[in-house]
């Protein structure tokens, strides 16, 4: 099997040295990070030592705690006694240490109540839906309603001086502080990925708890865990000022307290080593438990550089820039000569500090973009097109430019003052972002944003700009933009989103617009609809430029003018369109067009099944509880009514658009939402309304392969481990055989063995997509749910994974159903093909007929929607598209 390369798409590379990984985390043991805080072991140091004199208290005190010298009484610190004596002559250092033994005893029983009740409540409540929550929420907040303080005192005066009780009370009373805190926590993390990919192996609810939601809470724990420890030191101290703590003259830090406060105007110093000892613990319990919370999520996260290996980074770079010349306009001969360009690049380097040293991201880029010119940069995931972009407004976050020119019109802009540099941004360019709903501002109605923006940029009075938005949303192309104005951004669809962020962006009328990957995330028939949006900008005064980020080359095809290619950081190649896809003059130009689906030969067919099918789907239905904009509770039907059928080793493709059903029906199939109606036959069994124990069964025979790989596996797990996890946890089988498995599926999809020592975030993406492949065949089983499997893939990757894929249904005999929105992909990968809309197959049959003859008005708006990588065939084609809405 061919070895998953990272490098680029193709095996003859050209030879110019990698520019380097442009992500430095890493995961290290959770020792490592706190040993590399101060503010913990010096803290975690001081503890100790409390601890431990307080626990050898009856070998270190000098002398007896209820020992009285009542010719010594309120002596100041000396040689017989270092920390002086109380109003009856006793040794206050040997107080202290007795009396801490009482105090941090008590800590420690009030601490385990309370983490045991809390959290166990605020993880029973976070990961249950029901009447659980329910009760045990309204349970917490009448407990917080009681004043905690008078039950304690009611307490002790049922149960006269036991410390013990009053802490388990403290610790009970105060546990609803936690319980809320671990259930608003549960409720975000039991959605995260690498959860449900668990359920999917087969784990129960309880494993899935333990072994992956609560490790995820260590933080929050932590910080209130020692929060309260400080607190309940207070309270002990309270209580004994008020005569309910220990009883006098048995030692405690509270009994210290009421002695000193009695005494403050005889020995004002009783108060400083009482006092200091409690502030000094408190203190230390607050910032240690601060150390490990940023500890544990660094781990999460993965390890980035300190301050002090960025300020030595700096330094190199500083030295290593001071080496280079400027002399960069030289460069421009490589690039056309024609009308006078309205963006100039020269020789763009782009460096980020690392731990390591310095780290180039983008070398040596010089490019031009004349007026009412689209110029697509195109590349692969870390080849720089993002990070030459934001260095060129100015945007980016730690990243810098170091050599090279960027100059609009006759300004150069690269070495400007920060606020110069954003006057000349907000007056000359606009920058359309890949993911619209974080650039929209979550509380500002959509109309009332772009107002602000009108106003900032042309300083336009309030009625004139709101006059200008509405006609910036009518301009995008949206249907009643009165109405699409007074609507916040969370009420918009993701089209409607990018439109409104395109607007945004038209806000300051630029002169260059930026989008960068601005159609990625969106269907094939939105993708057309914004493309066509932004021929129809460009064209319209002639005036408007584009520079326009993408991997997508039928994209490339539908609107480029020119094309630069970048590869490691630098452009290898530049030509006008039709002459990069007719006669591509770099390898890696070659090697990324040669990859496209669409000029692929069509993967070997599946052979002809003559079993009855392996999965039998009827009149599947999924319904949702939902709430109408007024609030009132709803149903949604997800799935209406599906019928489909899967035969061995065979590919059914399932395509639509968002929220079409097709995501539902996978997780239906796998057992990861419940079914509302309708049979599931898999293997002539019905399994629609299957235990759960029988679900967690047939999870060896039915496994999925989610759409993020990254975000489906536990970051702080080693491959291995989370491959082993459900083999010797839910199906039985011993460490050494799990190991074994675990070694042959890793080699079976292109990877040494020894990768399962490694993290997630050490491996690539198209590494990380084999790891989830591997995860799903562990188990060996019938049908793989493959959930968008390629989307989030560079093309490269893409091919190989499909690859990987076809040869394992060759060798394996596994069957797929494989969800996707990109056609191109589910013409060449898939034996038969339904389309989904709102809820139903709208058409369904072989590939090839359903393609070359669709008999669907929705199905023939998908192909004709769906880009080409040709542009002979798809200049312009986004103009024409025309999207179904029946």
């Amino acid at each position: 099997m061919t070895e998953l390369t990272t490098a680029g798409p193709i095996s003859q590379r050209p030879p110019d040295p990698p520019i380097g990984p442009t992500d430095t985390r890493t995961v290290q043991p959770l020792r490592r990070l706190l040993a590399k805080r101060p503010q913990v072991w010096a803290c975690g140091v001081i503890l100790v030592v409390v601890v431990l004199a307080v626990a050898l208290a009856p070998w270190i005190a000098p002398h007896d705690p209820l020992a009285q010298n009542l010719t010594a009484i309120l002596q100041g610190p000396s040689s017989t006694y270092p920390l002086g004596t109380d109003d009856l002559g006793r040794d206050v250092l040997s107080r202290l240490l007795y009396g801490g033994r009482t105090t941090l005893l008590g800590v420690v029983q009030a601490v385990v109540v309370f983490l045991v009740v809390g959290a166990t409540a605020g993880l029973v409540a976070g990961m249950s839906r029901g009447m659980a929550d329910g009760v045990l929420t309204r349970g917490a907040e009448v407990m917080l309603s009681i004043p905690s303080f008078i039950i304690i005192l009611v307490v002790l005066t049922i149960i006269p001086g036991s410390m013990t009780t009053a802490m388990i009370t403290v610790g009970i009373l105060t546990s609803p502080l936690l319980m809320r805190v671990v259930r608003g926590n549960t409720r975000i993390i039991r959605n995260e990925l690498y959860v449900r990919s668990a359920r999917s192996m087969g784990l129960s609810e309880t494993q899935v708890t333990v072994r992956h939601v609560l490790p995820r809470l260590g933080g929050p724990i932590i910080v209130q865990a020692t929060i309260f420890a400080g607190a309940v030191i207070m309270v002990e101290t309270g209580l004994g000022y008020l005569g309910f703590g220990e009883r006098l003259p048995n030692p405690s830090w509270g009994n210290l307290v009421t002695t000193a406060s009695e005494n403050i105007n005889r020995q004002p110093w009783l108060l400083i080593p009482t006092g200091g000892i409690i502030i000094t613990v408190v203190l230390c319990l607050t910032l240690l438990g601060d150390g490990l919370r940023d500890a544990v999520a660094e781990r999460w996260t993965g390890t980035m550089p300190t301050p002090r290996s960025l300020r030595k980074a700096r330094k190199a770079a500083k030295r290593a820039s001071a080496a280079k010349t400027q002399a960069t306009t030289a460069d421009a001969d490589r690039v056309e000569t024609g009308a006078a360009p309205i963006l100039r690049v020269r020789g763009l380097t782009v460096v980020t500090d690392t731990p390591s040293g310095p780290l180039t991201l983008v070398e040596d880029v010089t490019f031009d973009v004349r007026a009412g010119e689209t110029l697509c940069l195109v590349g692969e995931s870390g080849s720089g097109k993002s990070i030459t972009a934001l260095s060129i407004l100015g945007l980016t976050r730690g990243p810098r430019v170091t050599v090279g020119e960027i100059w609009v019109g006759d300004t150069e802009i690269s070495h400007l003052p920060a606020g110069e540099l954003a006057a000349v941004r907000g007056a000359r360019f606009g920058y359309i972002t890949q993911d619209p709903q974080p650039s929209l501002d979550p509380s500002v109605r959509v109309g009332d944003l772009l107002a602000q923006l009108v106003r900032l940029h042309t300083g336009v009075g309030v009625r004139s700009s709101r006059r200008r938005a509405i006609e910036l949303i009518e301009t995008v192309g949206i249907p009643e933009p009165e109405t699409v104005a007074r609507r916040y951004p969370h009420q918009l669809s993701g089209g409607m989103a990018q439109r409104i962020v395109i607007a945004a962006a038209l806000s300051g009328n630029p002169d260059i617009l930026i989008a960068d990957e601005p159609t990625t995330a969106l269907d094939v028939t939105v993708q057309a609809e914004i493309l066509g949006l932004l021929h129809r900008l460009s064209q319209g005064s002639g005036e408007l430029s584009l520079l326009l980020i993408t991997h997508d080359w039928g994209v490339v095809a539908d609107i480029a003018d020119r094309v630069a290619v970048m590869y490691r950081g630098r452009v290898v190649e530049q030509a006008a369109t039709t002459e990069v896809f007719s006669a591509p003059q770099h390898a890696f130009t070659r090697g990324m067009l040669d990859h496209e689906p669409d000029r692929q030969d069509r993967r070997a067919r599946a052979t002809e099944s003559i079993e009855s099918p392996l999965l039998v789907v009827d009149d599947l239905r999924v319904d949702y509880a939902s709430r109408d904009a007024g609030g009132r509770r709803t149903t949604l039907h997800a799935v209406k009514g599906v019928t489909l059928s899967i035969a061995r080793g065979r590919t059914l493709g399932l395509v639509g658009e968002s929220g079409s059903g097709k995501s539902t029906v996978g997780s239906a199939i796998a057992g990861l939402v419940p079914v509302s109606g309708g049979s599931l036959l898999f293997g002539g069994e019905e399994i629609a309304h299957a235990s759960k124990q029988r679900r967690r069964q047939l999870t060896s025979e039915i496994q999925v392969i989610f759409q993020d790989p990254y975000g489906s596996l536990n970051p702080v797990r080693t491959v291995g481990a989370t491959l082993t996890e459900p083999l010797t946890r839910a199906h039985g089988l011993s460490a050494a055989q799990a190991r074994e498995r675990v070694r042959t599926t890793l080699e079976r999809v292109g990877l040494d063995a020894s990768a399962g020592a490694r993290y997630p975030a050490q491996f690539s993406g198209g590494q990380r997509q084999r790891i989830a492949i591997a995860r799903a065949l562990v188990l060996e089983p019938k049908l793989i749910v493959c959930d968008e499997p390629v989307s989030a893939l560079d093309l490269s990757i893409q091919a190989q994974v499909l690859d990987l894929l076809s040869e394992l249904q060759r060798d394996l005999g596994v069957a797929y159903l494989f969800i996707s929105h990109d056609l191109s992909v589910v013409r060449n990968f898939c034996d038969e093909l339904a389309v989904m809309y709102r809820g139903e197959i709208v058409e369904a049959g072989e590939t090839e007929s359903v393609c070359a003859d669709p008999t669907h008005p929705y199905t023939r708006s998908l192909l004709q929607a769906a880009p080409i990588a040709d542009p002979a065939l798809q200049r312009g084609r986004s103009l024409d598209t025309v999207r179904y809405t029946g």
